[in-house]
């Protein structure tokens, strides 16, 4: 059968594709794309920061499945299942899908890719009970992570941030110190900081200058989790590092992740349960023949901009 499939083909063009979509494998189900998010990976590679994928673009959708191949036994048709590209139909491997108990009401709100990145970073962060965190960014991703940290048995979680908008929010999800960076009182109060320093300082603004702070911030023997994607290279102080005995961790969503824990999976369990809340979090949809302007205005990041989604036919 026929589906169509959006493609980055080149700095600021897109082009939605016809594909071909065969029937499953004996071994795979099928699915239609309800919704798939605009991550900052695709926007990377519009802007030509990234190699653009050679394939459709897109790793966060979610799907409901209409054909099951002849042997799979734990995936029904009509089941809601995580999908990936941006693509209207995709076949998936049974054997791996991550499957929701029902179909959610708000598919654009339940993409489950970036709360499994969050999943798998907290794994990585070994939380003590008592220790005293602090977030750097409280974007879209940052705030998933504050999300799951808010739940976690933490004598302090600060948030610091440069919108008062995403730090609100921070504040429903749990921190308990809400710092705006971009203020001279909270430059005064992360310099502060520096004399109690905390267990575990999780960067996810992306930036130079939170790298910088970020190893300042933490304590001696502490954990730095360098949870963005930096697109570009960094200068760091690695004294700071060497002398402090930091535990450096690179917190990457994918790569080195324990795939027995099953991220994606408790992704979905922990969205269908409430911890993870994505509805104040998605700001911009767009319908799927509107891919160019998603991915300009996701480009731009105007204020109020926090998360895009991609609304398949």
């Amino acid at each position: 059968m026929k589906a169509q499939a959006i493609f980055i083909t080149g700095r600021g063009r897109t082009e939605i594709r016809d594909i071909e979509a065969p029937d499953p494998r004996a071994d795979e189900v099928q699915a239609r794309t309800l919704a798939n998010g605009i991550c900052m990976g695709e926007v990377s590679a519009f802007r030509g920061t990234e190699a653009a994928p050679l394939g459709p673009a897109g790793h966060e959708g979610i799907g409901v499945v209409t054909k099951v191949g002849r042997d799979v036994k734990r995936v029904r048709e009509g089941d809601c299942v995580a999908t990936f590209q941006w693509s209207t139909v995709v076949n998936l491997s049974a054997s791996s899908v991550s499957v929701f108990s029902k179909p959610p009401a708000d598919p654009a709100a339940f993409i489950a890719e970036p709360a499994s990145c969050a999943v798998t970073a907290w794994y990585s962060y070994g939380i003590i009970p008592g220790d005293r965190v602090l977030v750097l960014g409280a974007g879209y991703m940052g705030l998933l992570n504050i999300q799951l940290l808010g739940q976690s048995p933490l004598s302090a979680l600060a948030a610091a941030d440069v919108r008062a908008d995403n730090l609100t929010l921070a504040g429903e999800y749990g921190a308990t110190e809400l710092i705006n960076s971009a203020t001279p009182q909270g430059k005064a109060r992360l310099d502060e900081l520096k004399q109690k320093p905390f267990d575990l300082v999780v960067e996810c603004a992306g930036a130079a200058e939170t790298v910088k702070r970020a190893g300042e911030l933490t304590r001696a023997g502490g954990r730095l989790a360098i949870f963005a994607w930096h697109h570009e290279p960094r200068t760091v102080d690695m004294g700071i590092w060497h002398m402090r005995g930091l535990r450096v961790l690179n917190s990457a969503p994918m790569i080195g992740a324990d795939w027995a824990i099953h991220p994606f999976q408790r992704a979905i369990d922990l969205l269908e349960r409430g911890v993870f809340d994505q509805r104040k979090l998605i700001t911009h949809r767009h319908p799927f023949g509107d891919a160019q302007k998603a991915l300009e205005e996701a480009s731009v990041r105007a204020p109020g901009y926090r998360k895009g989604v991609l609304l398949f036919p």
